[in-house]
């Protein structure tokens, strides 16, 4: 069953990006895989969802798990946006205009409750209440899954260009003209263009939406630093020493040889959402424009995560 999962995150990363005929291969894995969730009901608990900003290594985490013992993916991936449930203000003095959007708790309840013990869920979820306190009535463990915010421009930026069925690809192929401008447009973010229909969050918008998660004692923080190794720029032992503290969270204590076997395996980079993975990558690639816009977007974040102690970077 380990190896199904495995199989698994690897067929969704290929379907998922490529043509309109590989949709309908994307829809018969899930229908194959979900079969198979839904009849291996004799996992040991816990149930665990994984919280992570976009392109902070949510992939290399979920193989991690995946290859743990009797531990799955559950097929479930939460986007929260598509639990929010839209009504206009009761008040005749608001503005009709305006809509109040509040989480449907109940269709948010039966979603994760869909998934069963010793499974994951991945979300890239910005904190809120309603979805802490419904993780709490269901007993999962959480994780949240921290990267350096000048890491994620680059990989963002460099994801968003390459690839043409993403929001915002339009914008950054055809009006940006260089990886310079397009660093500048994912670090301030920016407003609906003639290209794009959708805004863009700044750096600092998309991190400070997770840093509550920080406060919640029950949340289990990793870094794709910590967890990359020695392949991604980091260090061996504090990769091994990463992967048994996570087993220690989610109930699967690992043997150093486990352990060390986790790490052979995770880190792919026949994965279609790899690019580098290195740590640090963003002194490539950032100018000293790019420095001194960030310091003023999001060097509070920076500090706040533990990636800088002050501005002097």
């Amino acid at each position: 069953m380990r190896l199904v999962g495995f199989l698994w995150l690897s067929l969704i990363r290929f379907a998922n990006k490529r043509t309109k005929d590989l949709r309908t291969l994307r829809r018969v894995g899930i229908w194959f895989y979900m079969s198979i969730v839904r009849v291996n009901i004799f996992l040991p608990p816990p149930r665990v969802i994984l919280l992570s900003p976009p392109k902070s290594g949510t992939h290399l985490l979920s193989d991690c798990l995946s290859l743990m013992p009797r531990m799955m993916f559950s097929g479930r991936r939460l986007a929260l946006p598509e639990f929010y449930t839209h009504s206009k203000p009761r008040s005749v003095q608001s503005d009709p205009s305006k809509v109040a959007r509040t989480l449907d708790k109940p269709r948010l309840r039966r979603f994760l409750g869909g998934c069963p013990q010793g499974m994951f869920v991945t979300a890239h979820a910005r904190f809120h209440p309603i979805l802490r306190d419904l993780m709490r009535e269901l007993q999962f463990k959480q994780i949240l899954l921290l990267r350096d915010p000048r890491d994620v421009v680059v990989s963002n930026m460099f994801y968003t260009k390459r690839e043409p069925g993403v929001q915002h690809h339009k914008y950054y192929a055809e009006a940006l003209r260089s990886d310079e401008e397009r660093i500048m447009a994912t670090i301030r973010g920016f407003g609906q263009d003639t290209l794009t229909d959708h805004p863009r969050a700044s750096i600092r918008e998309m991190f400070e939406g997770y840093t509550p998660w920080l406060d919640d004692p029950s949340t289990l923080v990793v870094r794709f630093e910590d967890l990359v190794g020695p392949r991604g720029g980091g260090v061996s032992e504090r990769q091994l020493d990463e992967i048994r503290r996570i087993g220690d969270f989610v109930e699967r204590p690992l043997s150093g040889e486990q352990a060390q076997q986790i790490a052979r395996k995770m880190y792919s980079k026949r994965s279609l959402t790899y690019r580098k993975g290195i740590v640090g990558d963003w002194r490539n690639h950032f100018t000293e424009d790019h420095r001194r816009i960030f310091k003023q977007v999001a060097g509070d974040i920076l500090i706040r995560l533990g990636y800088e102690s002050d501005t002097d970077w």
